[in-house]
């Protein structure tokens, strides 16, 4: 059975928030978990306003120490845990399992240690190290802190393409997810994350294989199956092949491939993901942050030039970030099925007036025209607005 998996997007905003765009948070919903991806200011807030539930969180994986990405992780800490709450002990739960680059773990203790705060539920914390890093071997924990691990680039000698990455094998109930972080090209260290989902069994093809089974269906029953059909059942469960009477095989349902979600922190070339792209993801989430609009135009004094797409392409580059174009052309380059695009400079309103909704279908055609999908392949996401990862 297909699980659901969702993605709401609580912030949306890159580097100061809005009236209508609050600092960058993504909630991934794995079948009732959820995943948080980057956790800027006031995150707890916008999980408050939306149809979400703290509790249910149970791994937050940050992809680089700007403070937009990262200043609303302690007081999240803090709300889900219920610390203030003396009569809802959480101790006895599984850690959060948080992931993200160094100094992650450090900043994150000094801050809860700093201002005193005693969670409900303990945490660790597993830094994503460069070759260059470190790694902390501080045994100074929060009270609430376990041992976390310190992981290193894991490099493919058989295959040389395969760009250097980290492997997090990440169960939730009966499901084994596997997480891949990538070092991508940022003013600071910055992180794109690959979700895979495991395989899902196949689809038995029941008009091929009904008219076999009944021509054997005498000689089945001679053998002791008071029903043929059953042995269906049988090759969907045991996954091995069965061997009728009259010599016939019936093969079990090939395994189809799990959803692929690749979500990236601000980046100005996550190129070095592709490699580890075995399927087309389903989804890409990919930052925004510049582009050439119609503001760009609005209020220019008179024999003033706009701005080319250059010189906007320019100036996202000189900061670590991208345009929509770029966007585009990295989700062409790896057959992404959807893309949704975020971390929109404070320029571009998140509300719903025409005139922000104009200018977003504006960011969002430059996308399209270098993605070549479809029109409603690409999205630009809104503060609490939530997108279904169907399986397809």
């Amino acid at each position: 059975m297909v699980n659901f998996m969702d993605i709401t997007f609580l912030g949306t905003g890159s580097a100061q928030p809005s009236a209508t765009r609050n600092h960058q948070a993504m909630a991934l919903r794995l079948n009732g978990d959820i995943w948080m991806f980057d956790c800027g200011e006031a995150t707890q807030h916008q999980l408050q306003k939306s149809k979400l539930k703290m509790g249910r969180i149970t791994r937050i994986f940050i992809t680089h120490m700007h403070g937009d990405h990262c200043f609303g992780l302690a007081p999240l800490l803090c709300s889900m845990t219920e610390n203030l709450n003396s009569g809802l002990p959480r101790a006895n739960d599984p850690p959060i399992e948080i992931y993200g680059p160094r100094p992650l773990r450090h900043w994150l203790r000094t801050s809860l240690k700093s201002t005193y705060s005693h969670l409900g539920r303990p945490y660790r914390v597993h830094e994503l190290l460069l070759d260059s890093d470190t790694p902390d071997t501080s045994t100074d924990y929060h009270d609430s802190e376990l041992p976390g691990e310190n992981l290193r680039l894991v490099r493919d000698t058989k295959n040389p393409n395969k760009t250097p990455h980290y492997v997090m094998n990440c169960t939730e109930g009966d499901v084994a997810y596997t997480v891949v972080g990538v070092p991508i090209k940022h003013s600071i260290p910055s992180l794109g994350f690959l979700v895979q989902e495991p395989e899902f069994p196949g689809q038995l093809d029941i008009k091929t294989l009904t008219p076999i089974l009944q021509r054997n269906s005498e000689a089945l029953k001679a053998q002791g199956y008071k029903n043929p059909l059953a042995i269906l059942g049988q090759l969907q469960r045991t996954l091995k092949p069965v061997t009728l009477p009259d010599g016939a095989i019936l093969m079990p349902p090939v395994a189809r491939p799990g959803r692929q979600i690749i979500i990236l922190g601000d980046t100005s070339d996550a190129s070095p993901i592709i490699s580890l792209c075995q399927n087309k993801p389903h989804l890409l989430v990919h930052e925004a942050t510049n582009a050439l609009t119609s503001l760009d135009v609005i209020g220019l004094k008179p024999g003033t030039e706009p701005p080319t797409h250059e010189e906007v392409e320019e100036k996202a580059l000189s900061h670590g970030h991208s345009t929509p174009q770029m966007a585009g052309k990295l989700a062409q380059q790896m057959g992404a099925k959807k893309m949704i695009l975020t971390h929109f400079s404070v320029r571009y309103k998140g509300d719903e007036s025409p005139e922000s909704l104009e200018v977003m279908e504006e960011i969002r055609s430059l996308a399209i025209k270098e993605f070549g999908g479809k029109d409603n392949d690409v999205y630009c996401a809104r503060d609490l607005w939530s997108f279904e990862i169907k399986y397809d």
